[in-house]
């Protein structure tokens, strides 16, 4: 395996995990930003319910204190009290009881009692808390609030009669009730009925006389602290848990769940208290979500995702995987196949080459055997006629040549050929220069041989027709220029120049006729210009080997 498919293969792998893993963690975190709004919520909704039910409260004991207000003459019997009573004990969350206390001096006391006895209210007697949470007689004092009228009555009927101003905090809080004349909450006090004894506070509203403005008594709610907290609080509660303290003395008025002390410990990001004004006090509603709700979820959906993106991601491992193997494969069959070709096409030049090379021989051996002949021949049209065909095998020969000599023996080099032509005429021709003005040119295998017979007649022509006087300055030029895939080859000469009436479509020439014939062959254009200067003759053709 090479390093840069290790490479790709990691990438992909990584790519794969990296998105797995960003699926899970986001999935996740969207549960996540769920349970911090759910938890927002919660506490929003916490200090506005208990400060809707405090409201509620008031509103329920201005309707109480607005109602014994107006009953001036008559008595309120226990069952005109239930009956206006028990409405709000259907609307109040967590309330305990709802109760009147009438306040009586101790030089009225006397009074009282007859009073509540003819209306069957009450017992004959005010009653205090003693040893062992036991109702016992009163202690003579200047004022009393005893509780005369009660509803629910039968679960606390016990205490009907107990002083609600026997006790300090209860003391204070209907002072406060009738210094203020508004909405008194007490401190946390003891409840107590048949024996049980629970944790509270009361609700207190002082009531008094319309025409003197003196006390005419209280109204008061009774609440179990638990209970108005988890029944107005119910559904927060399941989100968070909840201490309240006192915000003077920070005394603990409430806990649930975790207990205070363990709420406490809780860092200033998981504990943010929250102040609330109920009425007379300022409560401190302190706030931990609990631990469902802020461990990670580990949704269901992150795994499902995250296993289908590494699935995926493996998939698509294996599936590169076998792409490269098979490309492998593919590409050893195909280094084996080129190896094959390659040895191949060798073995095809060498033999190209080596027939061209055999066929140079045999051209070879054919003039030596026309130099034979030709010293045998005594007419010299016979002489002349061997030589002109010496000197095309010749011109075909060195085609062959420079093919064998080329590297991949599908061209020949012009200007090589050309020097070649041009040294052996000059050993034919001595008293002629020769100027060659040429480019690196290769010239196709299909141009080359018949090319070579173009060039070989024209300059033999130019050779023995040309010259006159071999002691003047004799010149031969060719020049080649090449453009586009176009090559124009030009034999120009400085001799006599043809004849007037020359045509050369009509000479009759062999030698024209040659020329006439391989021009056709190779689809090659053929002009010619002539003065006393000299004659011109131009080839043109495509070239396949420049294309």
């Amino acid at each position: 395996m090479t390093r840069r498919q290790i490479l790709k293969y990691f990438t992909v792998l990584f790519t794969g995990v990296s998105i797995s893993l960003y699926l899970f963690f986001a999935i996740n975190d969207k549960y996540i930003q769920q349970e911090k709004a759910t938890i927002e919520s919660a506490k929003s909704k916490v200090v506005l319910r208990l400060s809707e039910e405090i409201n509620k409260i008031n509103l329920v004991l201005e309707s109480m204190g607005f109602f014994f207000e107006n009953k001036r003459k008559t008595s309120i019997t226990q069952e005109v009290f239930e009956k206006f009573t028990n409405p709000f004990l259907t609307q109040l969350y967590g309330i305990g009881a709802l109760e009147w206390s009438p306040k009586v001096l101790d030089i009225s006391k006397e009074e009282y009692f007859r009073r509540t006895e003819k209306n069957g209210n009450n017992p004959p007697f005010i009653l205090q808390m003693g040893p062992n949470n036991k109702f016992i007689g009163s202690e003579r004092r200047e004022v009393y609030f005893p509780i005369e009228l009660l509803n629910p009555l039968e679960p606390l009927r016990d205490a009907l009669g107990y002083d609600t101003y026997f006790e300090s905090v209860r003391k204070h809080a209907i002072d406060t009730a009738i210094e203020t004349t508004k909405l008194s909450i007490s401190g946390p006090i003891e409840l107590v009925a048949k024996n049980n004894v629970s944790s509270g506070f009361l609700a207190v509203k002082a009531v008094f006389h319309p025409a003197s403005d003196s006390v005419k008594g209280i109204v008061v709610g009774v609440y179990r602290m638990d209970m108005f907290i988890e029944q107005i609080l119910a559904s927060e509660l399941k989100v968070l848990d909840i201490a309240i303290y006192e915000k003077g003395d920070n005394t603990l008025l409430y806990s649930s769940g975790e207990k205070s002390e363990q709420i406490g410990k809780k860092s200033k990001t998981e504990v943010l208290p929250v102040e609330l004004k109920a009425a007379n006090h300022l409560w401190e509603v302190r706030f931990v979500a609990k631990a469902q709700h802020l461990s990670f979820p580990h949704a269901y959906e992150s795994y499902v995702a995250a296993f289908l993106t590494l699935l995926a991601t493996f998939l698509i491992a294996s599936i590169i995987r076998k792409r490269d193997n098979y490309n492998r494969r593919l590409e050893a069959k195909v280094r084996l196949r080129t190896a094959e070709l390659e040895e191949s096409n060798e073995l095809k030049e060498n033999l190209l080459r080596e027939i061209h090379h055999r066929v140079k021989n045999n051209l070879q051996i054919t003039s030596s055997l026309m130099n034979m002949q030709k010293r045998k021949l005594s007419s010299k049209e016979a002489i002349t006629a061997l030589e002109d065909s010496q000197a095309r095998i010749l011109a075909i020969a060195m085609t062959h040549q420079k093919i064998y000599q080329d590297r991949d023996s599908k061209a020949v080099n012009l200007y090589e050929y050309l020097v070649d032509l041009m040294a052996y005429q000059k050993k034919v021709y001595p008293s002629v220069n020769y100027n060659i003005d040429c480019p690196e040119i290769s010239i196709d295998l299909d141009h080359a041989v018949p090319l070579a017979l173009i060039v070989s007649e024209l300059v033999t022509n130019a050779l023995k027709h040309a010259y006159e006087d071999p002691a003047k300055s004799n010149q031969l030029n060719i020049e080649v220029k090449s453009y586009d895939g176009e090559v124009e080859l030009v034999v120009y000469d400085n001799g006599k120049g043809l004849p007037k009436d020359f045509d050369i479509k009509k000479a009759s020439g062999i030698g024209f006729e040659i020329i006439r014939s391989l021009c056709r062959q190779i689809s090659a254009n053929l002009s010619y210009e002539s003065d006393e200067t000299g004659s011109r003759f131009k080839v043109a053709f495509a070239n396949k080997a420049e294309m």
